[in-house]
């Protein structure tokens, strides 16, 4: 492509325009990087720390049987003991196992003692649970945001990718004058036989797209891998087998495993995604899916891209 201008300097005034823009996006695409990876990593560091508790919980049996024990042997103790030796009935062979007690406590305290840290561990191991889970699906979603981060190329989706950093609260929100929302239009491709595709750019833009779908179309994820959420749209048509195969090629190549091969992506009619309640941006569940296993192809994405 050739582009003329009325002279030199207006010349080098584009040029340098045009870089300065460039290098605006890429410091802006850094800095977004940088707090969403933080954010990952505060997560990861949450979750080494509960499944650490968690271990430590899983040794509660000890208590209880600790507790049985004493229970079973309080003839034969009295206050000021700081051990029990006794048989083991809990395990074949009834093995002698020694109980540390603590001598400022009668033996049924010690025994009430041993139920109550035995209670409080089970307890514990419940609510450890339920926060592991909530840890696990933020970190996979911050992971979603740094996949996205790494295919965004214009000063638009960047912008768009901040707001949902914002929306979801890992970024402050500026002050001052509230910035206004523009169209953000997503990718937008055709198959070899004329059905168009769309490819989310950010997750709250996969959300729109799956929401605004019609529920024949067709839904496109890679399987158990971060990327964007592709819609074929069929218009109530019958997909052809190329169709799907070139609509499941974009969501690969859209995803983290970008430079794989034989990517495992699931699909399915729309109208079988569904988005939990109280679930952040790009989260969905699906069944009555189907896998297709491509390769992505850079040069197929180009051709099929509608400029």
């Amino acid at each position: 492509e050739q582009e003329s201008f009325d002279s030199f300097g207006s010349l080098l005034d584009e040029f340098y325009e045009g870089r300065d823009q460039a290098d605006r996006v890429r410091q802006k695409g850094q800095d977004l990087m940088k707090s969403a990876s933080a954010a990952r990593d505060r997560v990861r560091r949450k979750l080494a720390a509960q499944e650490k508790e968690l271990a430590a919980t899983r040794d509660r049996e000890r208590l209880r049987i600790s507790g049985e024990l004493i229970t079973a042997n309080l003839y034969r103790m009295e206050r000021g003991m700081s051990r029990l030796t006794a048989e083991n009935y809990y395990e074949d062979g009834c093995p002698t196992i020694d109980i540390p007690l603590d001598p400022l406590l009668s033996p049924q305290q010690n025994a009430a003692k041993n139920y109550k840290q035995y209670n409080k561990l089970k307890t514990a191991e419940f609510h450890l649970r339920e926060q592991i889970e909530k840890a696990e699906n933020e970190r996979a979603y911050l992971e979603s945001v740094l996949q996205e981060l790494s295919q965004a190329e214009t000063e638009q989706e960047f912008n768009e990718i901040r707001r949902e950093l914002q929306e979801t609260n890992y970024i402050r929100k500026s002050s001052g004058k509230k910035e206004l929302k523009r169209a953000f239009a997503p990718r937008t491709f055709k198959t070899s036989s004329g059905l168009e595709v769309l490819v989310g750019r950010s997750n709250v833009q996969n959300d729109q797209l799956t929401k605004k779908a019609d529920k024949r179309d067709y839904w496109f994820h890679t399987q158990h891998i971060h990327g964007s959420h592709v819609i074929l749209r069929c218009a109530g048509l019958t997909p052809s087998d190329d169709d799907l195969r070139e609509a499941a090629m974009l969501a690969s190549y859209f995803s983290q495993a970008k430079e794989s091969s034989s990517v495992p992506v699931d699909y399915c009619p729309v109208k079988f995604v569904k988005k939990p309640a109280g679930a952040r941006p790009g989260m969905v569940t699906y069944d009555n899916y189907r896998t297709l296993y491509v390769t992505p192809e850079e040069g197929l994405v180009k051709k099929l891209l509608i400029r």
